[in-house]
């Protein structure tokens, strides 16, 4: 018996020997999660490493800086992006901005932590993505790709690395529904889910995440075309329409109530005008930056159709995924070919490097492999691109930091809520903090205009308006939505910066000449009430010049014809005009005709040349909707002097000399080569408009 004993026994003996067995295969698959741990610990923000180190600010007040402090206070406040405000991102992005407020709310904190859980949120969106089409790769493999295109090639905001998972999640989907370990409906239920969250990341997220869904599905099903799998994949189809219907309702109701569509509408009105009232030209190393990942993305794409050996093991050899990921990639560049400056183009081709890698690493041989990785680390030192969100420099910034934190700010600049401005900045900063808390409540609101959003939170007032800065409320529907909320707030106390030095025009477009009805209605609702730096006024709330103002347009002469656009640059005379003593403003309401084309590309610069009768003259850039029929609102002098029309003795308006406008041109000139010219240009109408109001 005790032979038997023994024999029965023996097998449970090594068990804690093959436990640790599988604990070490299990970390020898595993442990390139490690690289999500390193990455993260190098991104920690200055502020929780040190919250006594204060920010240093050397070039304060730019565009961003006004949206992502205001974004992260509109969180303090309630106040979501996509539900309550129209902005680029939606409520889950505006949410993940916010964490600075969980370390102490601050200019100083926003600054080092607005986008660590937006980067991080690209660390394990990446780790997933390769999990998904690296699994049978060895750890170090993902390790070293996650660390090369984290620190060389990443966005900062976490979409992009967003819809690069669905589109691997989608693929590893369909081959799973074509192999039947799928359902169907829990295939698309779940994508129309992850979709549904994408939407509430941002509004272009979303529009990606739909496009991964169904590119996805052609690459998959052409290359199991000779299976027939129809009936699967038309089951999958509806239960993914039928579940975002549903899904549509639900966010309504979470929102703001079932049949209030509100945030959808926002959502795709915003994704409707990005193209064109925000192109950007792209400059020549632009162009490089964008069409070499493309170039070469095409050639690793190729040679891994061509090395067959393995391709029914490897998903990234298969051709459903060569053919879906080259695909989206080449539709993700859509966003670099439109604004093309060099963090957009970060965005547009970091899909397509992304794959590329992924692709670059699926080999399996040894020796392939060393190669593939020497190649990786060689091509991401020397060509990185220009803007990546994480940088090598930034790991000795922090680290010096964390050793000899900044605890007083260095001559020649001044302390304002943890952070160092320039002397002279925060003394404005400290100027219109004091105007705004003088004339506002506790629980008011502020009017802003143009962008300046950043005094909002510095004076611990929220900043009216239902679409985050003026320059995004364009066209009928974001335009009144914006208005209505401005006069809903009734805010008694605002800012005016007429563009100069603290107020930039967003790609030479003059703010008043983008969003005419917002100045517009500022200008009826609101009066000068005292300079408080040069070009920026303090402005207190008087609806009476709204009942005492009044609008005179006069026809300048100019004929109602259609222009043919012959060629890719081309000039319009107008003609001569007869402009009145004493108009104010220059109004054009023109039909811009483009081709389809331009939907994928973008269109061409716009600009007024206005010759005055002294000789002097100016370019005017503007934007219109293609095919729509549009106002144009031009202030014919120095735009700084707008400010004027904000006081209240209408004699203030008109004090320097103007010299009468005799001659008008429209100039259509191509901004790259990417741009579309239009087929024709029809002018309808073009008045002088003189203001005027009622003592």
């Amino acid at each position: 018996m005790r032979n038997i004993h023994e024999v029965v026994s023996q097998p449970s003996l090594p068990v804690p020997l093959a436990t640790a067995k599988r604990s070490r295969t299990r970390f020898a698959q595993n442990w390139d999660f490690l690289a999500v741990v390193l990455l993260m610990g190098a991104s920690l923000p200055l502020a929780w490493i040190s919250p006594v180190a204060l920010v240093l600010i050397l070039n304060p007040g730019t565009f961003d800086d006004h949206w992502v402090i205001d974004a992260v206070f509109k969180a303090s406040r309630g106040i979501f992006f996509g539900r309550d405000v129209a902005f680029l991102y939606g409520p889950l992005a505006h949410w993940l901005f916010s964490v600075p407020r969980w370390a102490g709310l601050s200019l100083g904190s926003i600054h080092t932590s607005y986008n660590t859980l937006l980067l991080w949120c690209s660390f394990f969106f990446g780790y997933a993505t390769l999990r998904l089409l690296l699994p049978e790769q060895p750890a170090w493999k993902r390790f070293l790709l996650l660390l090369l295109l984290a620190v060389f090639w990443a966005p900062w905001d976490g979409r992009t690395a967003f819809y690069i998972f669905l589109l691997a999640f989608f693929v590893r989907g369909w081959y799973a529904l074509q192999q039947e370990r799928v359902k169907p409906i829990v295939l698309g239920f779940g994508a129309a889910l992850l979709c549904a969250i994408a939407f509430l990341y941002s509004a272009d997220t979303g529009t990606y995440g739909v496009a991964a869904w169904l590119i996805a599905l052609c690459g998959v099903a052409w290359e199991g075309r000779r299976e027939p799998k129809a009936r699967l994949y038309a089951l999958a189809m509806a239960a993914f329409v039928v579940s975002s219907v549903v899904l549509v309702f639900l966010f309504n109701v979470a929102m703001a109530s079932v049949f209030d569509f509100g945030f959808w509408r926002r959502s795709l009105a915003l994704v409707a005008v990005h193209r064109w009232n925000e192109p950007a030209s792209m400059s020549e190393a632009g162009a490089i930056h964008l069409l070499l990942p493309l170039v070469a993305g095409g050639a690793v794409f190729l040679l891994r159709w061509a090395v067959a050996a393995d391709r029914t093991a490897v998903i990234t050899a298969r051709a459903g995924f060569l053919l879906s990921a080259f695909a989206f990639s080449v539709l993700a560049m859509q966003s670099g070919l439109v604004r093309s400056d060099p963090n957009h183009i970060v965005f547009a081709v970091f899909p397509m490097v992304f794959f590329t890698g992924t692709v670059l690493f699926s080999f399996q041989s040894r020796l392939v492999s060393l190669a593939a990785a020497l190649i990786a680390v060689a091509v991401s030192v020397l060509f990185s691109q220009p803007a990546p969100a994480f940088r090598l420099a930034s790991l000795r910034y922090r680290y010096v930091q964390f050793r000899h934190p900044l605890t007083a700010c260095p001559g020649g600049f001044k302390e304002f809520d943890h952070a160092c401005y320039p002397a002279g900045f925060a003394t404005m900063l400290q100027s219109n903090v004091n105007y705004l808390q003088q004339h506002s409540g506790a629980g008011d609101s502020v009017v802003i205009f143009p962008y300046q959003y950043m005094f909002g939170m510095a004076s611990g007032h929220n900043v009216a308006g239902a679409v985050e800065q003026s320059y995004l409320a364009v066209g009928p529907y974001l335009t009144q939505l914006d208005i209505a909320a401005l006069q809903r707030a009734a805010a008694p106390a605002g800012l005016y910066f007429p563009d100069g030095s603290l107020s930039l025009p967003i790609d030479d477009v003059p703010n008043f000449t983008r969003s005419p009805e917002i100045w517009f209605w500022i200008f009826r609702h609101y009066r000068a009430d005292q300079e408080l730096a040069p070009e920026d006024f303090g402005l207190q709330r008087d609806d009476s010049r709204a009942a005492r103002m009044s609008m005179q347009p006069q026809p300048l002469g100019v004929a109602s014809q259609s222009h043919p656009i012959r060629e890719r640059s081309a000039k319009l005379d107008l003609g001569l005009t007869y402009w009145p003593r004493g108009a104010d403003f220059l109004r054009l309401r023109m039909t811009v005709h483009y081709d389809p084309l331009w939907k994928l590309r973008k269109p061409e610069r716009l600009q007024l040349e206005i010759t005055r009768a002294d000789g002097s003259y100016d370019l005017k850039t503007f934007v219109v909707e293609p095919n729509v029929s549009s106002e144009v609102w031009f202030y014919p002098w120095n735009d700084t002097e707008l400010a004027h029309y904000f006081d209240a003795d209408e004699m203030e308006w008109r004090t320097t000399p103007r010299s009468a406008i005799t001659q008008l041109r429209l100039l259509v000139t191509p901004m790259d080569w990417v741009s579309q010219p239009p087929d024709s240009i029809t002018i309808e109408s073009a008045d002088a408009v003189t203001v005027s109001m009622a003592h």
